[in-house]
């Protein structure tokens, strides 16, 4: 990446420096509404939600091959 050319960087500073307070505000709030989507709640998301109920799931436990019958390997 080669060096800034430092009259680009006087006219950022200038245009910067040369805002006003509301002027600064409204960019802001541009820059924040395009850069992600306000949180929101979909009620169709929300009873779909309420119905769903997760159901674990159940494995047969691996039979242990060791003297023991139930080792921290195969527990």
């Amino acid at each position: 990446m080669s060096d800034p050319d430092p009259r680009l960087v006087a006219r950022v500073v200038e245009a910067i420096a040369g805002r006003t307070e509301a002027q600064g505000a409204a960019l802001a709030a541009a820059l924040a509404a395009r850069w992600s989507p306000p949180d929101r709640h979909d009620p169709a998301a929300m009873q779909w939600l309420r119905r769903w109920s997760p159901k674990p799931a159940h494995f047969p436990a691996p039979v242990c091959s060791c003297p023991s019958g139930r080792c921290l390997v195969c527990n």
